[in-house]
């Protein structure tokens, strides 16, 4: 698990400024994305809405309450995400569902700029680009971006810093990088104790290869002496009747293996516990797993009205531990789940799994292809978008361990007087994966981006406004600020901001002072209400008399 392979490159001239150019011209692209989105009113889901409350209610000073989710619904109840108190500041500056859009956009665009500065410490500019630019077409980023604001908007540019700082040697600040991430999300601990346990294989790796080959010595012994039981012991100093057991034996083996005495081993050991690496890799590993089961056992539960975690119903981990066969099938079975392995391999160029650094990537898909949950199953939504700053970090990682392989592979060649056809064929094979792997990934990414969201800004309809937009903003303009209002999706991100939101036909909610219709909006499917006055009083117990009703936006406020 040693990161570094090759001697890191010091970029030099414009290549200093790539990471930068690569994360501005990301971020620009997101954020036109966003703002398309915006002018056409697209609603893809309530949850940009549900944190644009949670942060209205940071900023106002209040706990994180969440009226879509219920009346003073606490959303720390629902997911475990303390962490995004730290955007609060940024939304009382700009108190708008846009604004977490864009800072989404931008922490998409920091973590490309990171994975490219990652990338030219080990190539040069052009194939140090491609890895960034694949990472910033990456289809995980691009359907986060296009389903607007979720928690993970954090956990994208920690993962790249905390993976880039393992990958160059900085174990420290993997460390710091690594931790607030199991604050993001409650599944992400588990994330943060794979994390640990890199840099804890990073502290035991050096001290295991050195004993290795006395380990397998003293096992050959130990076999030998116990398929012979009767054997004499050998002439010399040893341990009776196991063959080449000594307590002080120093000899340098033709395998290029040191056999060391007992005090060294002893000596070796104690410089082992005491590696901070290896006591930041243990600590980390249980930060990231005390936190998931507290928030999972604990802190969820006691926060939501039910007294459960609500999603315990997404994962059953005794019925897998009971039929792993069926488990394993499970993941890949169907088509869907396949087409998501598949697609975060491709994005890699494949070479990423020659890293150690992929492994983190594995709880995030474990537990969503294990699910019966099918939305988690695909590569859309945003539940993808974790995987990518692993995958591109994985993938700069790969490319230098191929090329330590193919010297590793030149010397073993040059030194054989014979070599076998494999031997030489080796060589070749492996300097071409290091250095078409950027270019893979590129071009995997553009030809998976063609049918991505991003693909969309190319054509006229993106930048359009909504033929209902004047029809939509008059109908915000009449529900005052401050006012509680039951909305669909249709309205919700433009009146999240200046109202107080309820999800429409709740009726366990105080009957709210307006409630807004979008009767086209696919809240309703075919059966939206007709009288929305009438429906607004069967669900609320109010009368309700309807203020406008134009191109099916319909407002209507609640009688004295």
């Amino acid at each position: 698990m040693t990161p570094q392979r090759t001697s890191p490159l010091q970029p030099t001239g414009s290549a200093r400024w790539l990471p930068a150019l690569v994360g501005v011209l990301a971020t620009a692209l997101y954020c036109a994305l966003s703002w398309s989105q915006w002018i056409n009113w697209e609603v893809p889901s309530w949850d940009n809405a549900i944190f644009t409350q949670l942060l209205s209610s940071y900023a106002s000073g209040r706990g994180p309450e969440v009226d879509l989710k219920g009346h003073g619904f606490n959303l720390l109840g629902d997911h475990f995400h303390p962490l995004l108190i730290v955007l609060a500041p940024v939304y009382k500056l700009f108190p708008s569902a846009l604004t977490l859009m864009l800072v989404q956009d931008v922490l998409f665009g920091i973590a490309t700029a990171v994975v490219t500065r990652c990338a030219t410490r080990v190539l040069r500019a052009a194939p140090a680009a491609a890895v960034g630019a694949a990472c910033a077409l990456s289809f995980g980023l691009q359907n986060a971006v296009a389903v607007q604001f979720h928690e993970i908007a954090l956990a994208v540019p920690l993962l790249a810093l905390s993976l880039s700082a393992w990958r160059e040697g900085r174990l420290r600040a993997t460390a710091l990088w690594a931790a607030p991430l199991a604050l993001v999300k409650e599944d992400l601990g588990i994330t943060v104790a794979v994390i640990g346990t890199l840099l804890v294989g990073r502290a035991v790796l050096p001290f295991a290869r050195r004993w290795a080959p006395e380990a397998r010595r003293r096992l050959a012994g130990l076999t030998a002496a116990l398929r012979q039981p009767d054997a004499a012991a050998p002439d010399g100093p040893g341990t009776p009747g196991i063959p080449g057991l000594t307590d002080h034996d120093v000899e340098t083996r033709g395998s290029g293996g040191v056999v060391l005495d007992r005090a060294q081993w002893r000596s070796d050991l104690r410089g082992l516990r005491r590696d901070p690496v290896l006591l930041w890799g243990a600590v980390l590993a249980l930060w990231g797993v005390g936190v998931s089961a507290l928030a999972v056992g604990v802190v969820l539960p006691a926060l939501n009205p039910t007294g459960d975690f609500a999603y315990a119903d997404k994962l059953d981990p005794a019925g897998f531990l009971r039929d792993p066969a069926s488990a394993v099938i499970l993941l890949v079975v169907p088509v869907r789940k396949l087409v998501t392995w598949l697609l975060a391999l491709l994005s890699g160029a494949v070479v990423a799994v020659r890293s150690p650094v992929l492994l983190v990537a594995l709880p995030t898909l474990l537990w969503r292809m294990l699910s019966p949950n099918e939305g988690y199953w695909g590569p859309g939504w945003h539940y993808s978008a974790v995987l990518m700053p692993v995958v591109f970090v994985a993938l700069v990682d790969a490319v230098d361990r191929l090329r330590g392989d193919a010297d590793r592979a030149r010397r073993r060649t040059g030194s054989t007087a014979a070599a076998t056809r494999f031997a030489r064929f080796e060589v070749p094979v492996l300097t071409v994966l290091a250095a078409g792997a950027p270019w893979a990934a590129l071009v995997i990414a553009l030809v998976v981006g063609a049918v991505q969201p991003l693909a969309q800004l190319a054509t006229p309809a993106a930048w359009q406004s909504d033929p209902r937009g004047a029809v939509k903003a008059a109908a915000v303009a009449r529900v005052p600020e401050g006012a509680s209002v039951a909305t669909d999706l249709s309205l919700m991100n433009a009146l999240v901001s200046r109202t107080r939101v309820h999800w429409i036909g709740n009726g366990e909610d105080p009957a709210p002072e307006y409630v807004v219709v979008d009767r086209s909006g696919g809240t309703w499917g075919t059966t939206p209400p007709q009288d929305v006055s009438g429906y607004a009083q069967d669900v609320y117990g109010h009368r309700y008399s309807v203020v406008s009703d134009e191109a099916n936006i319909v407002v209507a406020r609640e009688s004295s």
